[in-house]
């Protein structure tokens, strides 16, 4: 048995969200501070760069999002005992569970033993056809003796 399904990288528009909202927060605190920078001290001046730094941290996160979720989308390979995902072969002695999450968009994450989040390789979507790519991974998980669930799963960003 040997399928091929093209995936790409999850869009995470939750996080986002939540990065763009941290952003324009820290923007709106670095500004108010900068508004009388004549008067300011040597500690207000350190609270505003240590804001700078937090603002700087949330804005490249959010931008390394976006170049991530707006990659070219690549392949699945499902072989009899492996399965290759983004340039990694992982065995399927090696995995410990393979999990589902949501329901329009699903995201499928492999999580391997020995490890307490999924690595971000190993989290996509299908670009095409997703009902078929989870009906081949389903069937794959089952025929090697490794379980399924639906739930939420966490990864890197």
């Amino acid at each position: 048995m040997s399928v091929t399904h093209s995936v790409k990288n999850p869009t995470r528009l939750k996080n986002m969200i939540v990065f763009s909202v941290a952003c324009v927060i820290w923007l709106f605190i670095i500004i108010h501070y900068w508004r009388d920078y004549t008067s300011r001290d040597r500690t207000e001046f350190l609270l505003l760069n240590s804001n700078s730094l937090i603002f700087l941290f949330y804005f490249v996160v959010l931008i390394l999002t976006v170049v991530r979720a707006l990659r070219k989308p690549t392949e699945l390979s499902i072989h009899e005992n492996t399965i290759l995902v983004n340039g990694h072969t992982i065995a399927a002695r090696d995995i410990k569970v393979i999990m589902k999450m949501g329901y329009f968009n699903p995201v499928i994450g492999i999580k391997p033993k020995g490890k307490w989040i999924v690595p971000l390789p190993l989290c996509f979507s299908f670009a095409v056809n997703e009902d078929q790519g989870i009906m081949d991974v389903k069937e794959w998980a089952a025929a090697n003796n490794i379980k399924m669930v639906n739930r939420d799963f966490m990864s890197w960003l």
